[in-house]
């Protein structure tokens, strides 16, 4: 057996959960439960390479010590799309008290049918000359169906193009549902993945996500949830939670099994924003929103639907967590191909600049130092992740309502959320429940292990 390389004892981790230590070690897909006598001698063997160990904790160790996943690493070489964002509009129908989409003028304008044309003929033209066997469009706004012209030509050009060169082909929307019925079941059976907004039944509905003159909107978006939950589409719900609806997670996720049927469910805090703040909407607490989301989780899962929370999904191994750094290529009513569908203005106030180039007709003129820029954006360039045992999971957030820069160990409210949320997923997978329930309860206990500066084994000595 060759022995194991020094420099994965940075993917190795160790967290101290009540009496015990979670060993986590996510390219070597290990995670196992030791004592702290184990964990240090692990720790001692690892740095000395003494690799005679026997029994239970030389299991443990013969795992470590065999070759290992390769580390994540960003993007290199030709662009080429993982998938193709288009932005119909930026306009929307709702005027969602925490919502920072309506602006103005820009955001009336609608993407006209030229542009899409050329857009999706650009695409599968990539698509088809790198050889790539799935393609993906991915429709955001605003609310994408104030455009649905716009997904109609792009859905059956796509689907041609397709057919044509022989790869498979997947359409994604992020939508309110506020449409007719009949669109609703177009969604429902054109369309692979449906994120609809619903934050939960009509008190929460109503009060977060109105009409933009102020009339309720539960009674349309439920139809609509009832329609997509009937069709082929994969409906995921996506519900924003407040300081107010904290409390009420778990009683959410049965509430949205017993109405519809998701594929899964995706519980996200507020992102403060000037209107949330005008409406006087704040963000819960992060250990709140962790231990709710936890009480929530199997809720969802006796009804066969996956709990999501994002950036503490353990089955996932990025080196950046959404679209930038990923070479996804999102195009915009006035013709700019950038990386991300959030703002302009939002970009620019972290100091970011996520445009990539421009399209040209069915061509796209493309930044070759704009390309390596967003590529930069990943997780190895994050100082505070550095040591955190969910690097290749949460990657850092997103770069521009997170992006944390600060110092290693410098968590913020959206870190600690994070990781409350994975260790109970690493530990759920092992089938420990009570465990995960009795570590929560205790929030003293728990702070120590979420607020430690390092998860590293290496660091042992400086966090037991």
């Amino acid at each position: 057996m060759e022995p194991i390389d020094h420099h994965s004892h940075t993917d190795i981790f160790i967290l101290p959960i009540l009496s015990r230590f979670l060993l986590y070690a996510p390219l070597h897909g290990l995670a196992a439960l030791v004592d702290l006598t184990a964990a240090r001698q692990l720790r001692k063997r690892l740095a000395s390479r003494d690799w005679d160990l026997t029994g239970p904790l030389g299991e443990v160790f013969r795992s470590l010590a065999e070759e290992r996943e390769p580390a994540p690493l960003p993007r290199q070489g030709s662009f080429v799309p993982s998938f193709l964002g288009l932005l119909p509009t930026r306009g929307c129908n709702l005027g969602c008290r925490y919502c920072g989409f309506q602006t103005g003028t820009d955001g009336e304008r609608v993407m006209s049918l030229d542009l899409a044309r050329d857009a999706v003929t650009w695409y599968m033209d990539a698509v088809e000359q790198a050889g790539v066997q799935q393609a993906e469009v991915h429709f955001f706004g605003g609310e994408p169906f104030c455009a649905e012209e716009v997904l109609d030509l792009a859905v059956h050009l796509a689907r041609r193009r397709a057919t044509e060169i022989g790869c498979t082909l997947a359409f994604e929307v992020a939508t309110n549902g506020v449409f007719d019925e009949a669109r609703a079941r177009w969604a429902a059976d054109n369309l692979d993945t449906v994120v609809l907004s619903l934050d939960g039944p009509p008190d929460i509905q109503n009060r977060h996500r109105p009409y933009r003159g102020g009339q309720p909107s539960f009674e349309e978006v439920a139809r609509t949830a009832r329609v997509l939950s009937e069709g082929t589409s994969d409906l995921c719900i996506r519900a924003c939670v407040t300081d107010e609806t904290v409390e009420r997670i778990p009683e959410l996720a049965a509430w949205f099994c017993e109405q519809f049927r998701p594929g899964s469910i995706c519980f996200e805090p507020l992102q403060p924003s000037p209107e949330s703040e005008a409406a006087g909407l704040r963000p819960p607490d992060a250990w709140d929103f962790a231990s709710q989301f936890i009480r929530a989780a199997p809720v969802l899962e006796s009804h066969g639907v996956r709990p999501v929370h994002a950036a503490a999904d353990i089955q996932t191994k990025r080196v950046t967590f959404c679209p930038v750094g990923r070479d996804a290529a999102i195009v915009s009513p006035d013709s700019t191909i950038s990386a991300c569908y959030l703002l302009q203005r939002d970009w620019e106030a972290k100091g970011l600049d996520l445009r990539l180039g421009r399209m040209e007709g069915a061509s796209a003129r493309l930044d070759s130092d704009a390309i390596a820029s967003v590529r930069g954006l990943n997780v190895y360039n994050k100082p505070v992740c550095a040591r955190c045992f969910c690097k290749y999971h949460c990657a850092g957030g997103c770069h521009v309502n997170h992006g944390p820069r600060g110092p290693q160990g410098g968590y913020d409210r959206l870190c600690i959320q994070t990781r409350i949320i994975a260790v109970r997923n690493v530990l759920a997978a092992m089938e420990q429940d009570d465990l995960v329930r009795a570590w929560v309860s205790q929030r003293e206990v728990a702070e120590a292990a979420i607020g430690q500066p390092s998860d590293l084994l290496v660091d042992l000595e400086a966090s037991a």
